[in-house]
């Protein structure tokens, strides 16, 4: 994926922790609830200097029922002054009860990452309740460079517990007919689409690449879960995407794409708002554009080729479309079929990507 690309998508975006994340809590389990309005008395130190045993995040109390939330979360990752160690003290037990104690160090660029299901005594848990963030104190453990007089914690972030959907390339068997054309339109299994594939084929002029002829509004491919669709072609002509048909031949959204001068193409959902405020998308055909569409096909051509048409990769959070048909907790797989717990592999559930394992 190039570098705009990525950049349009947000793929840098990460989720910082805040003292905002810690409450007071009622208990220390995985039962246990917020007690609305209580002091936490959380001190949050990141960007300042620091001494060996320094709290970066957390309160001073260090109490069992003082914590932030992370169950949902994969990890905490971060960059400080290179050669310390990171303490990350989580699930303590009663107010100043056992807990469980991880130090991390620092690499020789002062990154540092701590993925919760490497330790047996938080992937064995039903949850993740992080105490407070110290950097850990030479009699603690820790490592400390010689001669360095302080350190400095510049950031830390959650790792996403979501999983990426991989690019892929879009083919004939994405199609379904549905029940609808709505978020909640379910698939009607094994019925045909008719739907064509000719890709690496010459075309002309208004010619299907991927899709049903007969072009109906209940005949899609549900991308949903991806953010956008890029690909290669002849340079020079234009691509036209037609997607949220209404109705059998209603209308719907239709999107024309340039190739450049390298037959690059990439067309991003959210740039779209009549996209990104559907909360889903589905690609009823793809064609190449004709003249009389709009579309533009330069002068002597007489037959183009698409040689490669791929869905982009949602990542964690990309993408504000979300897949809003799993909102009654229904499970699809990566090609937007209905499938049961017993499915193994990525699967979509309530807009977001798990591994069934």
């Amino acid at each position: 994926m190039c570098a705009a690309v990525a950049a349009a998508l947000g793929m840098s975006a990460q989720t910082p922790l805040t003292a905002e994340m810690w409450h007071k809590w009622t208990g220390w389990g995985a039962d246990a609830t917020v007690i609305e309005d209580a002091e936490t008395g959380c001190e949050y130190n990141v960007g300042k200097e620091l001494g060996q045993g320094d709290m970066v995040v957390g309160p001073q109390s260090c109490n069992g029922d003082l914590y932030a939330d992370l169950s949902e979360y994969a990890g905490i990752e971060g960059v400080a002054t290179p050669g310390i160690t990171m303490r990350f003290y989580l699930n303590r037990v009663d107010l100043q009860g056992p807990g469980t104690d991880i130090k991390v160090n620092t690499d020789e660029e002062g990154k540092f990452s701590f993925i919760f299901s490497d330790y047996s005594e938080l992937a064995d848990a039903e949850f993740v309740h992080l105490n407070f963030i110290k950097i850990a104190a030479g009699w603690q453990g820790g490592a400390w460079p010689d001669g360095l007089d302080k350190a400095v914690v510049e950031s830390i972030d959650l790792i996403s517990n979501e999983v990426p959907i991989a690019a892929s390339d879009i083919t004939a068997e994405w199609w379904h007919k549905w029940t609808g054309w709505n978020a909640d339109a379910t698939v009607i299994e094994d019925a045909e689409t008719g739907c064509e594939y000719n890709v690496g084929k010459e075309l002309g002029q208004g010619d299907m690449v991927i899709g049903p002829q007969s072009c109906n509004g209940d005949l899609y491919a549900d991308l949903s879960a991806y953010a956008g669709i890029e690909g290669v072609a002849t340079p020079g002509i234009t691509m036209r995407f037609y997607l949220n048909r209404v109705d059998l031949q209603g209308p719907g959204t239709d999107i024309k794409i340039n190739t450049d001068e390298e037959g690059k193409f990439s067309f991003i959902f959210s740039e779209y708002s009549e996209l990104a405020n559907a909360g889903f998308v589905h690609l009823n055909f793809i064609k190449i554009a004709a003249g009389w569409q709009g579309g533009i096909w330069p002068d002597g051509l007489e037959k183009a080729v698409v040689t490669e048409v791929t869905a982009i990769s949602g990542g964690s959070g990309v993408t504000s479309i979300t897949n809003t048909k799993a909102a009654n907790d229904v499970i699809y797989n990566l090609y937007g079929q209905p499938v049961d717990e017993n499915y193994r592999g990525i699967v979509i559930k309530n807009g977001k990507k798990y591994i069934n394992k």
